[in-house]
């Protein structure tokens, strides 16, 4: 339900300039709020115009400033809740209007907390936020970056997660077998798992290597994972099962007994969150790989992330593998090439251009530090995290720049700002950052 607020015309502008400030960067392109503006003269049916107006744009709440006479009771009598609010001057130059917005939950703080309310791994509440916006103050005068961070973060909720995993399972019943990625490093195998058993409850669910060797035909074998961001893990999740994957790693699951039938067993794999980039390099694995049997399901319930912007199209393998380049780097520059970082693309609402560029600086350069902290805490050898490959992933695993989470664990993709933590150094001031999300690091 949306919120509306009427106002006399004179005052239209000044106010939404004061929810520019105050709500959500897209209050009105979502239309969560609408002003209404209303002549002086206007009177007679203003109620009855006020309430069909409500009826056509799914509005629940009326927020009337002082001695603005919309003939509220009427309103109250056929099912609004109306709030009387102070002048329209205090609500515009003062801070009732972030206090008025706050009781009905439509300023940015309280959306960006109900989301944040879903993260399972601890609690992040009003004392959390304030704590992690505080960083980007003592580092000169940022905080405005991570407020409007804060309301491009979206984190998932459990009930979408499960739903865009089992969409149509009903359909196969105990002909479908599930297979999930239960490797012991990873942090979403128990939370897929639990949900898929919940909503698939005559399926067969395995582990991915078992699901593979026993989902021939008659069966129908689905192959789910929580996300496809960068495309890494999935990969690395084939090349373990085919044996290919690179000497020294650790596998990430078990080798198929018998590789080849890895390539003649329809499959479905799917996803509850899709980047397109990741969908482009999976899509291109799979090509390599002989492997046309394995199909990319993006269902209707999947969220889809796009970072990919470029004009221009992607060279084919067929291309390249004659112009006696290297293949693999010439599609991974050429897909990089087409990458604008979701947080810093042109349609997220920064106020302007300099902020918006300025907002992408300091998470450049708070993310590499933060970055090359984390692959020294985590023992990665630094052999394959050149100095190319650490400026890259500034603002996540290949500069892919989400605001994204699930609530049990973020993506590498999300900007280090959220999930990451170590000393960063901006402009001769030190800290230690610490992460908005918890336990996002381990």
């Amino acid at each position: 339900m949306a919120l509306l607020i009427p106002i006399l015309r004179s005052n239209k502008e000044a106010l939404e300039s004061a929810l520019d400030r105050i709500a959500p960067y897209d209050w009105a392109e979502s239309r969560k709020i609408h002003v209404f503006p209303v002549d002086k003269q206007q009177s007679g049916n203003i109620g009855q115009i006020l309430s069909e107006y409500c009826q056509a744009n799914n509005i629940g709440d009326i927020l009337i400033p002082k001695r603005l006479h919309c003939d509220e009771k009427f309103l109250q009598d056929v099912g609004y809740r109306v709030l009387m609010g102070p002048s329209a001057k205090a609500l515009i130059y003062g801070q009732a209007l972030r206090e008025h917005l706050g009781q009905f939950g439509f300023d940015w703080r309280s959306e960006a907390t109900a989301r944040l309310s879903r993260y399972a791994l601890g609690a992040i509440g009003k004392e959390e936020i304030d704590s992690w916006l505080a960083q980007f103050e003592r580092l000169g005068n940022h905080r405005a970056v991570g407020e409007h961070l804060l309301q491009l973060l979206e984190v998932l909720p459990l009930a979408d997660l499960g739903d865009s995993l089992s969409s149509d399972s009903g359909f196969y019943g105990a002909d479908l077998v599930v297979g999930f990625n239960n490797d012991k490093w990873g942090k979403s195998w128990t939370t897929v798992s639990n949900l898929i058993r919940k909503k698939c409850a005559s399926a067969s669910l395995l582990p991915i290597a078992e699901a593979i060797e026993k989902g021939g035909y008659p069966k129908v074998l689905r192959l789910v994972e929580d996300g496809l961001f960068s495309g890494t893990e999935i990969r690395a999740v084939f090349d373990s099962l085919r044996g290919t994957r690179r000497p020294g790693r650790s596998q990430k699951v078990p080798q198929l007994s018998d590789v080849s039938v890895l390539s003649k067993v329809p499959t479905q794999i799917r996803f509850a969150v899709v980047c397109d980039f990741g969908e482009a390099v999976l899509r291109r694995y799979m090509a390599l790989n002989s492997l046309p049997n394995v199909q990319i399901i993006v269902s209707a319930a999947a969220r889809k992330i796009c970072v990919l912007r470029g004009e221009t199209g992607l060279v084919s393998p067929n291309e390249v593998a004659h112009s006696g380049h290297d293949e693999d780097k010439v599609f991974r520059d050429q897909l990089l090439s087409k990458v604008v970082p979701f947080a810093f693309q042109a349609d997220k609402g920064w106020r302007d251009e300099h902020s918006r560029r300025r907002a992408k600086v300091f998470c450049e350069q708070v993310g590499e530090q933060l970055w090359r902290n984390y692959i020294t805490v985590k023992n990665f050898s630094f052999d394959s995290w050149p100095e190319e490959r650490i400026k890259l992933c500034s603002l996540g695993m290949d500069g892919l720049g989400l605001t994204f989470a699930f609530p049990h664990s973020i993506p590498k993709a999300s900007l280090p700002v959220f999930w990451a933590r170590g000393k960063v150094t901006w402009n001769g001031t030190s800290i230690n950052w610490a992460p908005l999300f918890p336990n996002a690091d381990t």
